[in-house]
């Protein structure tokens, strides 16, 4: 007995997502007047699984390679990115499925500087995320400012 529901193509993700950004932000990443990444709620928050979108306006930061505080999974709908990894880099374009370990080390850049969405999928959180630095790995609220690190910091050392 089939439902009758079909997959959604990457045009009928696009739709939905400009959908979506046509409200305000739940979350802003960055400075308000200049974000970095802007965040929408699909899911309501909650400990066991979050689905995000993401519009990605600036590259990370460059001065590392940062991990997140559960496994997670992104799917690329519009715009493309270089994602920098310890075993290499990787250009992601629409349509492509990312999956990751909490401990997976990366960074993104986006191509040609276009801005890039991503639906981002998160499981449990399972560890603390922070990034991976010359004299060794530096905890998020060490190397970000802000409350929920969303501004720039100290970095590795490099801003005192």
């Amino acid at each position: 007995m089939g439902l009758g529901l079909g997959y959604a193509s990457l045009d009928d993700m696009q739709a939905w997502a400009e959908r979506v950004v046509a409200r305000d932000p739940d979350f802003v990443i960055g400075e308000r007047d200049a974000p970095y990444l802007l965040r929408w709620w699909i899911v309501p928050r909650n400990e066991h699984q979050n689905v995000y979108l993401h519009w990605i306006l600036r590259d990370d930061d460059d001065r590392a390679l940062h991990d997140h505080p559960w496994a997670n999974t992104s799917y690329l709908i519009a715009g493309r990115y270089r994602e920098i990894t310890p075993e290499g880099t990787f250009i992601r374009e629409p349509g492509s499925l990312i999956t990751r370990q909490a401990t997976d080390l990366h960074r993104l850049e986006l191509v040609d500087g276009e801005a890039a969405v991503s639906l981002f999928f998160t499981g449990p959180k399972v560890r603390d995320w922070g990034f991976q630095c010359p004299k060794g790995w530096v905890p998020w609220q060490e190397f970000t400012a802000g409350d929920n690190g969303e501004l720039v910091g100290r970095g590795c050392g490099e801003m005192g």
